[in-house]
């Protein structure tokens, strides 16, 4: 995988899921159920990778399409 991405599996798979909970944040999925269904043990934790990844939090995110 390595050598077809770039990356290993973890960021690798981090960056799928923001990919997939972007979309759905635009589609306005709530927040509880993208941490959810992506395996998430907490929506803190969701939360937590996406602020990290992003420098915002999935609702800051979602105002800035909104605006």
């Amino acid at each position: 995988m390595v050598s077809e991405t770039g990356l290993s599996f973890r960021p690798w798979r981090q960056q799928l899921q923001l990919i997939l909970a972007i979309n759905r944040l635009v589609e306005g999925e709530r927040v509880e159920i993208i941490a959810h269904e992506l395996g998430y043990e907490s929506v803190t934790a969701f939360i937590t990778m996406f602020k990290k990844a992003l420098g915002i939090t999935p609702g800051q995110y979602r105002q800035g399409i909104n605006a």
